[in-house]
């Protein structure tokens, strides 16, 4: 498929898939090049796309998603050490939802406040 029509599965834009694709997220062996010169990309990049989606939406940096994709790909880890990296990371990600729900109380009890007619003196 074209990038286009990558950018319309994946939901990106061309220019960030071209990115990624520059930052080594998206695996060489997945694109190929037409006699026109235009890039033919894989159903994998499809699926590629969206853990990298997925990743950054749960807190992962791109830096973080990368050495991920290399480690995990390249079998440098064990099974021990991968599910270590991924606890580590839903430790993060329920810190940050304990975060973002003071932060919503906090904001909630602004509004009622804001709600109230004002005390006059």
């Amino acid at each position: 498929m074209r990038i286009s029509v990558l950018a319309k599965r994946s939901g990106l834009p061309v220019d960030t898939i071209r990115f990624y694709e520059k930052k080594g997220l998206l695996n060489p062996e997945w694109i190929s090049r037409q006699s026109n010169n235009y890039r033919e990309y894989s159903e994998d990049c499809v699926e590629r796309l969206t853990l990298v989606c997925q990743a950054k939406r749960l807190g992962f940096t791109l830096a973080e998603i990368q050495k991920w994709i290399q480690d995990f790909e390249s079998d440098c880890l064990t099974f021990q050490q991968k599910q270590t990296i991924l606890g580590q990371k839903l430790t993060e990600i329920d810190e940050r939802m304990e975060e973002l729900k003071m932060m919503r109380q906090y904001l909630s009890e602004k509004i009622d406040s804001l709600s109230e007619p004002q005390k006059s003196m």
